[in-house]
């Protein structure tokens, strides 16, 4: 076992797939590959809530100056016009947040004993960029949380995780 990916979207089951594949990781020496794939779906409440207040600095990453200055001017409370008035605000608070959940998921795997860690943010569909991430750096394991962010989703459509384990040509693991 050389490398294992785990998807992360900040959820709990996604917080304990990181820590099941950190141990593995140690274990084996292998290489850990955090991914968070950036999906262009509407923005919950949660998002908006989560982009606000745990990671408005990441914000400034992708907008433009003055957007910058006027999300520093009216702090998270005032934020809400800025999200309603910006075409591509949704897309900036998605990567914003995968850039967190990635700066947070890098810190708990090694602090569980991942030495080799390495971050990815990609866009697309979950399952399929999931599965490509897997293929274009080899692979040997995907670890996945059961539920995500998008449960209420994953009951229409299927779930990631399990588009994942029935598309997958490597063994995955999937955490609840």
């Amino acid at each position: 076992m050389k490398t294992i990916l785990v998807a992360v979207d900040g959820s709990d089951h996604s917080n304990r797939a990181i820590q099941l594949a950190s141990d593995i990781a140690s274990k084996y020496d292998a290489k850990l590959l955090l991914l968070h794939v950036v999906d262009a779906h509407p923005l919950t409440e949660e998002e908006r809530r989560l982009a606000t207040t745990e990671f408005s600095e990441l914000l400034g990453r992708h907008a433009s100056d003055s957007d910058v200055e006027e999300i520093r001017t009216i702090g998270a409370e005032g934020a809400q016009p800025f999200f309603s008035h910006h075409a591509k605000t949704g897309m900036i608070i998605h990567t914003a947040l995968g850039e967190g959940f990635l700066e947070t998921a890098n810190r708990e795997a090694k602090a569980f004993g991942a030495e080799n860690v390495e971050t990815i943010l990609e866009n697309g569909d979950p399952a399929k960029t999931i599965l490509d991430v897997a293929n274009k750096h080899h692979a040997n394991l995907i670890v996945i949380g059961s539920r995500g962010q998008s449960d209420v989703k994953a009951l229409f459509m299927g779930s990631v995780s399990h588009k994942v384990s029935n598309l997958s040509d490597i063994n995955v693991i999937t955490v609840k």
